[in-house]
């Protein structure tokens, strides 16, 4: 499997670019992430609110369990 980034996205503003611009944006991948609770809450947090946390979680993980399927 290639452990390349296929796109980078800027954690600021969500803006997307094929290579990489330095501080501040984040590497994609076409692998599905193997992410604990703790780092998805941290992304939940980072953008949005933490009211919904057991959903997030629940939602999180039936993504990640279906990309593994495929």
């Amino acid at each position: 499997m290639n452990n390349e980034p296929i796109a980078w996205m800027n954690k600021d503003d969500s803006s997307l670019s094929f290579k990489n611009h330095g501080v501040g944006w984040q590497p994609l991948y076409t692998h599905p992430a193997d992410l604990t609770d703790e780092e998805i809450l941290k992304e939940w947090t980072w953008k949005y609110s933490d009211c919904f946390e057991d959903f997030l979680l629940q939602f999180a993980r039936a993504i990640l369990k279906r990309a593994s399927e495929k």
